[in-house]
C-alpha cells in the first residue's frame, strides 16, 4: 500500500511540473469553453440579393477555384500568427481582391457542403444535404456542364473521397451528398477530363472490395476509356499520347498523406500541365475545382495539429496556383471556403497586459466533435474578373461572377475532346 501511494505522489507531481513547464513555454494554449448561448428570432427571407457586377471587359481563359473546406477567417489568423506572427505575410496577402462571403443556405443560416458547393457551381440556394438540385430537388446546370460545350477542360480535385459533398456538386445531381454511390456513377458520366481524389470504395462492388451493391465495376470502365491512375508514381510518370480524359482514385476513402499518394499541390499542378496540354490539343481554356477536405476534417475534430497540417498544404497550393496566375494574365484563381468550421477564436489570454509568447486560442461549437458555424468567409482572388469578388457578396454571386469573368454567356458552342 505504501508503494502505491509512493507512486501516486510521484504522479501527481510529474503532473503538475508538466502543466507549469507547458504554461511557462508552450506557444499555444487550447481551450474548448463552456457557452454562452441565446435563440434570437429573424426574418429568414428566401430571396437572394444579387451582388452587381462590374462588367470584365478583358475575359479569362482559365479559373482555378481552391476551397478550402471549413476554413474561416480565425483559420487563417491563428495559422498566420504560428507561422511568424501577426505581422507574418501569407499567400493570401498577394491578392489584389478580397471580400467576404455569405454562406446561409436555402433552409438554413448554417449551411453544410453539399448546399454552398451547389451554390458555387450552379448559382441556387439549395436545402443542407441537396448536391447539384435545387431546394424543389431539380436539377441544376452547373459551370462544368456549361464549360464542356463551350470546349473547356474542367477538372475537380478532393483530398477526401472523390465523392464528397463539394467536388460532387460539379458533377453531380442528386437530393442526398450521403449518395456516393450514385454520384461516384454521376462523376464517372460528368463533363469533367481530370478527376483526382479517393474513393475507390464507391466505384467498386461488393464482391470485388467496395461498397456497390448494383454489382457495377466503374473501376473496370475507367481503365477502358480513361487514362487510370492509382498512386503518386503515375502521376510523376504520366504521359498524355491521346485524347483520353484522366481518372485517378488514389486510396479508397480519403488521402491519407502516404508516400504513394499525391498532396493537393501536386495534383494540381499536374492538372494544369495536362490541362496545358489539352488547349494545345485543340480545347479553348481550363477550369479546375482543387478543394482542401481536411481544415474542416480537423475542426470538426477540435484537432489543432491536423488543422495546422493542413492549412499549410492548402497555403502552398494557394501560392502556386497565385504564381501561375502571376505568370499567365489570362488565368483567374480564386481562393475561399464553403462554411467555417469549429467556431475557431482566438482569445485574450491571462495576462493582458504584457507579451508571453503565446496565443490562447478555443473551438467553440462542440467539444470533440465541432460543427459549421454561420459567419462569413473570406474570399481572395487575383486575374481577369477579380474585382467582382471584393466586399461582400452571397456564395451564389461566385458562380455568376466566374460566368462574367469568363464570358460564358457569350461563348460559341463547341467540342474540343
Amino acid at each position: 500500500m505504501n508503494n502505491f501511494f509512493k507512486y501516486l505522489l510521484v504522479a501527481i507531481i510529474s503532473s503538475i511540473v508538466t502543466f507549469l513547464i507547458i504554461n511557462q513555454y508552450a506557444p499555444l494554449l487550447i481551450e474548448v469553453p463552456e457557452k454562452d448561448q441565446k435563440i434570437l428570432p429573424i426574418d429568414f427571407k428566401k430571396d437572394v440579393n444579387p451582388k452587381e457586377l462590374k462588367q470584365v471587359d478583358v475575359k479569362a481563359r482559365n479559373i482555378i477555384l481552391l476551397i478550402g473546406d471549413g476554413m474561416g477567417p480565425t483559420h487563417i489568423s491563428v495559422y498566420r500568427n504560428v507561422q511568424g506572427g501577426p505581422n507574418h505575410k501569407l499567400s493570401f496577402d498577394e491578392f489584389d481582391f478580397s471580400g467576404y462571403v455569405k454562406t446561409h443556405a436555402y433552409n438554413s443560416l448554417v449551411t453544410d457542403s453539399a448546399a454552398s458547393a451547389t451554390a458555387f457551381s450552379s448559382g441556387v440556394k439549395t436545402i443542407n444535404r441537396y448536391v447539384g438540385v435545387d431546394h424543389n430537388n431539380k436539377p441544376t446546370k452547373n459551370i462544368t456542364e456549361m464549360l464542356f460545350e463551350k470546349g473547356f477542360v474542367n477538372t475537380i480535385i478532393s483530398t477526401s473521397e472523390i465523392t464528397h459533398a463539394t467536388p460532387a456538386a460539379f458533377a453531380s445531381h442528386v437530393s442526398s451528398r450521403y449518395e456516393k454511390e450514385k454520384i461516384a456513377e454521376h462523376i464517372y458520366n460528368s463533363k469533367n477530363h481530370i478527376v483526382l481524389g479517393g474513393g475507390t470504395d464507391y466505384f467498386l462492388p461488393i464482391e470485388e472490395g467496395g461498397i456497390r451493391e448494383d454489382g457495377v465495376n466503374f473501376v473496370k470502365k475507367i481503365k477502358k476509356n480513361f487514362h487510370y491512375l492509382e498512386t503518386k508514381k503515375d502521376i510523376d510518370n504520366f504521359n498524355y499520347i491521346d485524347r483520353k480524359r484522366i481518372f485517378g482514385l488514389f486510396a479508397e476513402d480519403d488521402l491519407e498523406r502516404t508516400e504513394f499518394e499525391p498532396n493537393l499541390l501536386e495534383m494540381l499542378d499536374f492538372s494544369i500541365q495536362e490541362s496545358k496540354r489539352m488547349i494545345a490539343d485543340g480545347c479553348k481554356g481550363f477550369f479546375i475545382m482543387a478543394e482542401g477536405s481536411k481544415i474542416d476534417w480537423a475542426s470538426h475534430d477540435n484537432d489543432y495539429e491536423y488543422y495546422l497540417k493542413e492549412m499549410q498544404e492548402f497555403e502552398k497550393t494557394v501560392e502556386k496556383a497565385l504564381n501561375y496566375a502571376q505568370e499567365n494574365n489570362d488565368t483567374l484563381v480564386i481562393v475561399t471556403a464553403d462554411h467555417e468550421t469549429g467556431g475557431l477564436l482566438i482569445e485574450q489570454d491571462d495576462a493582458r497586459y504584457r507579451e508571453t509568447g503565446k496565443m490562447k486560442i478555443s473551438w467553440n461549437t462542440a467539444i470533440g466533435r465541432g460543427t459549421h458555424t454561420g459567419i462569413m468567409i473570406p474570399v481572395f482572388a487575383q486575374g481577369p474578373g477579380a474585382e467582382n469578388f471584393s466586399g461582400v457578396m452571397d456564395n451564389t454571386d461566385v458562380f455568376f461572377a466566374m460566368k462574367e469573368a469568363l464570358g460564358i454567356d457569350n461563348l460559341e458552342d463547341y467540342q474540343c475532346n
